[in-house]
Formats: C-alpha cells, sequence, structure tokens
C-alpha cells in the first residue's frame, strides 16, 4: 500500500512540475490582452507588447471592438482614408484641418524617412504632450509614438521598409491623432 501512495505522490510531484514548466515556456502570446493594455498602448507607452497586441487584434474580433471603442474615446483627431486620382503609389503628404504628415527622404541615408508632424489648432494639443498616431487599414494597426511637441511640431526617423511607414503613407490607411 506505502508502494502505491509512494508511486502515486511521485506521479502527482512530476505532474506539477511540468505544470510549472510548461507554465514558464508559455509563450507572452497566449495571455490574453487586458483593456489597461489597451489603453497604455493607445497612449503611447513603451511597456506594453506592441506585437501581442497586434496579433490578438487581428485575431479577436471582441478585442477589436474594444480598441476601436477606446480609440473613438480617446484620439484628438482623425484622418480617413483618403481618395487619390489615378495614382496607386505610397503618399508624401496627409492634410486634415487637425493635423498634417509630412514625409522627407533623409538627404544623408536615402533608406530613412522623416515623418513631420505639424498640430493644426483644431486638435487642442499643447506643447510638452506626446502625441501618438495610429493607423488602422482592415485587420493591420500600427501605432507611431512622437516625441513631445515643441511649437506643434514633432519628428520621428523610420527606416523606408519600416511597416509602420508604409502603413502611414498608405491613401486606404485611416489615421487617428492620439
Amino acid at each position: 500500500m506505502k508502494g502505491r501512495d509512494l508511486t502515486r505522490q511521485s506521479a502527482e510531484a512530476a505532474f506539477v512540475a511540468l505544470q510549472g514548466v510548461r507554465g514558464l515556456q508559455q509563450s507572452s502570446e497566449h495571455r490574453p490582452v487586458l483593456l489597461g493594455e489597451l489603453v497604455h498602448y493607445l497612449q503611447g507607452h513603451v511597456a506594453v507588447d506592441d506585437g501581442r497586441i497586434r496579433e490578438q487584434l487581428k485575431a479577436q474580433l471582441s478585442l477589436r471592438r474594444q480598441f476601436n471603442q477606446l480609440l473613438n474615446d480617446l484620439r484628438v483627431a482623425t484622418a480617413p482614408r483618403q481618395a487619390q486620382a489615378a495614382s496607386a503609389g505610397l503618399l508624401n503628404a496627409r492634410e486634415t484641418r487637425a493635423f498634417s504628415l509630412k514625409f522627407k527622404v533623409s538627404r544623408a541615408h536615402p533608406d530613412q524617412v522623416y515623418v513631420l508632424l505639424a498640430v493644426l489648432g483644431e486638435a487642442c494639443m499643447a506643447d510638452g504632450r506626446q502625441p501618438v498616431l495610429i493607423a488602422s487599414k482592415d485587420s493591420d494597426i500600427v501605432r507611431l509614438c512622437f516625441p513631445v511637441l515643441n511649437d506643434h511640431s514633432a519628428q520621428a526617423l523610420l527606416l523606408a521598409d519600416d511597416e509602420r511607414l508604409i502603413l502611414l503613407r498608405d491613401p486606404d490607411a485611416e489615421l487617428s491623432l492620439v
């Protein structure tokens, strides 16, 4: 009887140990995204896992609805899809009544592009605030966190093949300034 109990206890101990190891090895991709993480993502906090949030936003419709509701509540301005006639290329500028974006290729490094943000009066963003730009097209979402505003403008430097830059310049992408 004692032999069976010892075997059962050792089997249970091994099972518990294996479950613990599995829990440690489980990647953060399987953790659900919480509402607080979405708020931090929209506010530009760097401590959130961008990749995990983006993947779960693509895969989960209920999370996407929550995200869109939060985005509607937090955004200062929006730039809808931009119609352009007879051109299928990427945009060099995006203009709205609240903000404008310009894309300038670096003279020193042609593989780098400056994203110049100018916040206009309608956006009501004061200097010293850190703007975040959210671009979305279909189920793809990216964010670009700018440094703090100075004279109602900020700039970021991205590589020409950066997926954030490509989506920001896409005329079919909707932009939201948070």
